[in-house]
Order: structure tokens, then C-alpha cells, then sequence
């Protein structure tokens, strides 16, 4: 089980790295109808989803990420399947004055429905003419001259567009909102969350979670803890993560639920994670007391390398803290694991121009998490 929540957690990190990579200047920009300006995209997502990305403006990003130190260290992964067709070619298409689409895009959805394959399905508020350039987009991207296909589940249409021999495109609109999958049976499961009511907005986990977020955000959610360790192998749990730019540094904050039930074992599981300290290289260290001392120390030391630096930049209230030069974590992978959080530990050599620095704070019923990427020059 604990594998399979780091093959969870990688996934939407995948998409973190996709998104904030520079390959994506272009950005569909479908403008919403009005009238359902309001329709909430989560109703139309499946309770089992393993994760979501969401977005109210990625082109704010997009011309923020190019200017910082890193940008370069992180365009290393490629785009596959749906998010490329949605968010890498529609671009040319919306910004057509024949279109006449004007507002950016307000609000995007991309849900996850595999640990092993890229399965997802893509969600958007779009006018009347956003089907038509999604799909015009992606005739244009793959020289297809396809006519769709309509089948009816449950009394919804699903319209099927064959992209190649071997690929089809299921696009299904219900009140303002475009859903799109390359896999038709995800489409159905997006029918039957809607009529059923047992959609995302249903979790009760989840909605403590899901939060409102000021303008211009970029958030992942992940159905694991923060750190594999805490929950122990169990998957009712909900993890948040708002991504934040600056120039030498890049961070995920946000906070992580679960049922009354886990929280104090979770609480028990960070209080006893074990105490490392190699000089420059990996700090763990739990308990507020011992945090506070260990921060306390090396802020009062003569002289700081930037490893003291990152350590001394987190919170004495912090239940729980680890830094790691991700440099040294690559060559010795081993040794580092354990402490890593999991999505990083799958892609120990895209981060090994940084160090890695996590906080944990138990706050009320949840714990709150910051993740923090310092870029070493």
C-alpha cells in the first residue's frame, strides 16, 4: 500500500512539473458562459479519483516561472496524451479574433484515475464554442479528419472522436461545463457521479481540504499524507498543495486531513520519527522542543553555509522539520528515502540542483505542511 500512495502522489506532481514547466506558455483561454459562471466543477468529479490539479489562471504562471533562477532545471519532462492536446495546442486556436474569445480562462480541473497508466480526464467552463475548438485543436495537432460518434449513457450524450486507429476522445458538456478523456469509461464515471451525488464535493475528507484560494492559483491534491509515513499505508486521507514562485525558490503549502480517528496515531507517527544530522547534507528532527533547539542553534552559530540557511528559515513551532541537499540525496539515494516526501523521492535527479526543506505543524484537527525548494545557483 505504501508504494502504491507514492505512485499516487507522483502522479500529481507529474502534473505539477508539466504545468510549471516552460513548454507551457501556450494556454487555452475558453471563456465561461455566464450563466454558469457559478457550476461547480467538483460535481462532476469521480470519488475515486487519486488526485487532482487545479487552476484559476495558469498563464499568470506561465510568464511568472520563466523568470526565475530554476525555470531551466525543471523543463525536463515530457507531455503526454490529454494534457498536451488541452493545454499545449489549444493556444494557437483560442486566441483566433475569429473566435472572438476575450477572458481567460477561470477555472480548470485535470482528475487522475490510475497509479500505473496517465488516465485523467480534463474539466472546464466553456462557452458555446469551447467543444468545438477543443476538438478542432486536436484534429489540427493529430491531422485528423474524424466525424464524431454519439452514444447515449443514461440518458447523456458522450461524443466520441477517433483520433487515431487506437485513440478516441470522449467529450461530454452538461451546464457550461467541457469534460474530455481519451478513455470513455472515465466519461460514464463522471455521468454517474453527477446523478448519483456521490461526486468529489461529496467526501466529506476532501471538502475539509478543499479550500478557497485567492486569485491566480495553482493547487494539487493528493489522496495520501503529506509524508508516506504518517498514514501508515491507509488511503482515507487528502493532502493540499499550493504551489508558490519567487525567484531562488519554489514552495508547496498547504494542509493535510484525515478522519478523527488517524489524526492522533499520525500525531504519534511524526513524535517518533527517528533524529538524523549529517552536516550539510540531512537534517531530521521531531518534537516543537527539539526543533526549536535545533533551529536556535544553528541561527546563533558564527558562520552558515545555505543549509544552515534553509534550516533557519523554518518555524521553532514546527512539530516537525527535515532539510536535505537533493544533490547528495541522488548519489545515496538510500540513506534519504525514508525522509523524503514520496513524489520527490521518484524524481531525485530533477531536483538535485536544490535543497529540499519540510515542515510539519499539527494545527487543531489537521496538520499543515510547507515544502520548500531552494534553488543552489
Amino acid at each position: 500500500m505504501k508504494i502504491r500512495l507514492v505512485i499516487k502522489l507522483a502522479v500529481t506532481l507529474s502534473v505539477i512539473l508539466f504545468c510549471v514547466g516552460i513548454g507551457f506558455y501556450g494556454f487555452a483561454r475558453l471563456s465561461a458562459a455566464d450563466e454558469y459562471g457559478d457550476t461547480d466543477l467538483l460535481d462532476f468529479v469521480p470519488d475515486d479519483c487519486h488526485g487532482l490539479f487545479e487552476s484559476d489562471n495558469i498563464d499568470y504562471f506561465m510568464h511568472e516561472f520563466p523568470m526565475a533562477a530554476y525555470a531551466s532545471q525543471l523543463d525536463t519532462l515530457q507531455r503526454t496524451g490529454l494534457i498536451d492536446d488541452v493545454l499545449g495546442d489549444l493556444n494557437r486556436y483560442s486566441f483566433s479574433s475569429a473566435h472572438g474569445l476575450s477572458s481567460r480562462m477561470n477555472h480548470l480541473l485535470f482528475s487522475f484515475h490510475s497509479t500505473e497508466r496517465p488516465d485523467m480526464i480534463a474539466y472546464f467552463r466553456a462557452g458555446k464554442e469551447g467543444k468545438r475548438q477543443l476538438v478542432d485543436a486536436v484534429r489540427k495537432k493529430h491531422g485528423a479528419d474524424f466525424v464524431s460518434k454519439e452514444e447515449s449513457y443514461r440518458g447523456e450524450k458522450i461524443e466520441i472522436y477517433p483520433v487515431s486507429p487506437a485513440k478516441y476522445l470522449s467529450v461530454y458538456s452538461k451546464g457550461g461545463v467541457l469534460v474530455a478523456s481519451y478513455q470513455k469509461r472515465l466519461i460514464e464515471k463522471v455521468i454517474d457521479a453527477r446523478k448519483d451525488g456521490t461526486s468529489l464535493r461529496r467526501n466529506g475528507v476532501f471538502s475539509s481540504v478543499c479550500r478557497s484560494k485567492s486569485a491566480n492559483h495553482i493547487t494539487i491534491y493528493g489522496r495520501t499524507a503529506s509524508l508516506p509515513f504518517l498514514s501508515d499505508g491507509r488511503a482515507d486521507c487528502w493532502s493540499e498543495f499550493d504551489i508558490h514562485l519567487n525567484s531562488d525558490v519554489f514552495y508547496l503549502s498547504g494542509s493535510m486531513y484525515a478522519p478523527d480517528s488517524c489524526m492522533q496515531a499520525m500525531s504519534e507517527r511524526l513524535a517518533k520519527a527517528s533524529s538524523v544530522s549529517v552536516k550539510d547534507s540531512l537534517l531530521v528532527m521531531a518534537g516543537q522542543q527539539r526543533v526549536d533547539s535545533c533551529i536556535s542553534r544553528v541561527i546563533a552559530s558564527p558562520s552558515h553555509s545555505l543549509f544552515d540557511e534553509c534550516v533557519a528559515n523554518l518555524s521553532r513551532d514546527a512539530s516537525y522539520i527535515m532539510v536535505a541537499d537533493m544533490d547528495k540525496a541522488a548519489l545515496e539515494p538510500q540513506k534519504y528515502l525514508a525522509c523524503l516526501p514520496s513524489f520527490v523521492s521518484r524524481h531525485l535527479n530533477l531536483f538535485r540542483s536544490f535543497i529540499l526543506s519540510v515542515q510539519i505543524t499539527r494545527v487543531e484537527n489537521r496538520f499543515s505542511h510547507i515544502i520548500v525548494f531552494t534553488y543552489k545557483g
